[in-house]
């Protein structure tokens, strides 16, 4: 470590700049938009019930999305809320609410990520679940479903890659290059009802899972993957991250007949993936981005599966830094080069 005007500078890992460009100076602000499908899928395992159309295909009522992001040096906040909850080509779905917050942490070698998301107001898109002939589907207004995850991203090619680059726009990659990448991640998720989760008609074949109410759990994953960010006309990128996702899912859940509780865990592989097409240079950018994600277990009998997807449009602006962030900033985590 060097000393500069008696403060402690520490070592900053530094990226090949042939490849990679940060911008530590700059305080970047955007404005994002997005269309969320959200599924939540039920079906029995029981081989004899797989014919008699019994699975219960939930979805959110969301059109649109619209958000605002900050970032600066390796921070970046994106906050965002509804701005039509109810698609009005869907009369015969339930009114959904949404809101979410995210906060990624950027280093050259790794990438922070905490998320939180909740959704209300759900719909069973199988028709055959609702018994009332005046409406097309079963409207499930009491469903609600809360998600907080944590998980960290280690880029072993971080000299050359950056993983972040068109998630956070802290940086900005000039050449092309590809990367091995591992997730590891820490995830709670909640979905509860007012009464049981699957509906009159399915509960005489669900066994156990016929009047659970609420289900809590816990999941612990590791995910190997591979990114890649292909640069064409000087500023325009096209970026893909996909990940395997071997995932240990601790679950509790809880009946409403009689309010008792049960627990139990199932071991999962999933996938998840981003895809990016957009423009950067150094004050301005615009970009078009795809995120799935697909998570499942296996649930007294029945397979319950978490399905999430956004497309999503971001443009922003990277402006000189105010000197009394700066100043906070180089007060709290150091001098910077």
């Amino acid at each position: 470590m060097q000393h500069v005007n008696g403060q402690t500078k520490k070592k900053h890992f530094q990226p090949d700049k042939h490849f990679i460009e940060s911008y530590p100076n700059y305080l970047s602000l955007g404005v994002y938009t997005i269309a969320p499908t959200i599924n939540y899928k039920i079906n029995p395992e029981a081989k004899e019930l797989s014919d008699k159309n019994l699975n219960s295909d939930y979805r959110a009522n969301i059109s649109n999305i619209l958000g605002l992001t900050f970032g600066y040096r390796g921070i970046n906040v994106a906050v965002g809320f509804k701005v039509s909850s109810n698609d009005k080509k869907k009369v015969d779905y339930a009114s959904s609410s949404y809101s979410s917050i995210a906060v990624r942490l950027r280093h050259p070698v790794y990438y922070l990520l905490f998320k939180y998301s909740k959704v209300k107001g759900l719909t069973d898109l199988n028709a055959a679940n609702n018994t009332d002939s005046t409406i097309k589907y079963l409207k499930r207004g009491d469903i609600g479903v809360t998600d907080y995850q944590f998980e960290g991203i280690y880029n072993f090619s971080w000299r050359r890659y950056s993983y972040t680059a068109p998630l956070t726009f802290l940086q900005r990659q000039l050449r092309s290059h590809i990367g091995i990448l591992l997730k590891a991640g820490l995830a709670y998720n909640e979905i509860s009802a007012d009464s049981g989760l699957v509906s009159a008609r399915q509960r005489p074949y669900f066994q156990d899972f016929n009047d659970i109410e609420k289900i809590s759990g816990f999941s612990i994953k590791a995910a190997p993957g591979i990114g890649g960010n292909l640069i064409f006309f000087k500023r325009m990128y096209l970026s893909m991250a996909f990940f395997i996702a071997y995932d240990l899912y601790l679950y509790k859940y809880k009946k409403f007949s009689d309010g008792s509780t049960a627990s139990g865990q199932s071991f999962v592989v999933v996938f998840d993936g981003r895809a990016s097409l957009g423009y950067q240079s150094e004050r301005f950018y615009i970009g078009l981005r795809y995120e799935g994600d697909s998570r499942g277990a296996s649930i007294v009998h029945t397979r319950v599966t978490t399905q999430y997807s956004y497309v999503g449009f971001e443009v922003g602006y990277r402006f000189k830094a105010p000197g009394l962030l700066k100043k906070g900033f180089d007060k709290v985590l150091g001098v910077q080069k």
